[in-house]
């Protein structure tokens, strides 16, 4: 029997999708905040709505009206929504976000790309308010191309890098509702994050942590360890996602000094392990202001 190989309609490349404005709101703040397990009062208070700043993962809710748009086109992309997952996630601060701003996100297929019997898909996103650019995002899809039964599994990537001085170690719980309180808050309703059965029928363990909540708890080891709980210091974060995050258990960041960039901002590395010492965020790397 021969592999089952995908490949996306390449007359997608280029399309432009577009949605806003979306209205930033206090309660949406928090919660988002409280969906990623923060105690930082900066996101949480309840003193003065205007004086909120939005977790730096925040912007991330902007993006299912750009989603439900691609879903849209799955069908005649040949794209089965069911067997993508997040690969890769870097975001850009250029702009502060507050209350009451009102964003408008584009996003365009930059690239698509095969990949042994996966396929890669590439968003190039911005996040404007009114005419300034606050956010860049580069989003990586991997469509998850089906083996034959009894294929092998091939051997893990290595993802094996230079680690400098260790600045950081932080733990962070994952609770078994996470991803249905994820969900809510982000507006990602993925049925594999929500459902065992709809995730094992296409080949994950059970139902999988998002993505993006697993790099919102890992930015945290940044914004509290290093920082001082300012989240706009933050300049840039990307990761990729090495391994699926089950629910219900504890995982480890440890950030490493990477010195500073060209332009000044301090530099570092990050890994964040499952409770097995497996690496799910893998070539981590931040910058922020000193």
């Amino acid at each position: 029997m021969a592999e089952e190989t995908i490949r996306l309609n390449r007359d997608f490349l280029g399309k432009e999708y577009h949605s806003g404005p979306q209205l930033i709101e206090p309660d949406s703040i928090r919660k988002y905040a409280l969906a990623t397990n923060e105690k930082n009062p900066r996101y949480l208070s309840t003193k003065s709505d205007a004086d909120l700043v939005p977790p730096p993962l925040y912007p991330v809710v902007f993006l299912p009206g750009i989603l439900d748009q691609l879903v849209n086109d799955a069908e005649q992309m040949q794209l089965d929504i069911l067997r993508v997952v997040h690969a890769e996630h870097q975001m850009v601060w250029k702009d502060r976000f507050r209350v009451g701003d009102q964003v408008y996100t584009t996003a365009k297929i930059v690239n698509i790309e095969k990949r042994g019997t996966n396929e890669i898909l590439d968003l190039q996103i911005q996040c404007k308010r009114e005419d300034v650019i606050a956010m860049e995002m580069n989003y990586r899809l991997l469509v998850r191309g089906k083996k034959k039964e009894g294929e092998e599994k091939p051997s893990k990537e290595s993802f094996a890098s230079e680690k400098g001085v260790v600045l950081v170690n932080q733990k962070s719980t994952v609770t078994a509702d996470q991803g249905l309180r994820y969900a809510e808050a982000s507006g990602d309703h993925n049925p594999i994050h929500k459902s065992d059965e709809i995730a094992q029928s296409v080949g994950l363990p059970r139902a999988i942590l998002h993505g993006l909540c697993t790099m919102a708890l890992a930015s945290q080891a940044i914004v509290d360890g290093l920082l001082k709980g300012d989240p706009t210091r933050m300049k840039s974060m990307s990761v990729r996602f090495s391994q699926p995050v089950l629910l219900n258990q504890t995982l480890t960041t440890e950030v490493y000094d990477r010195g500073e960039s060209k332009e000044g901002l301090k530099v570092v590395h990050f890994e964040t392990k499952d409770e097995k010492g497996v690496p799910v965020l893998v070539l981590g790397t931040a910058e922020f202001i000193e």
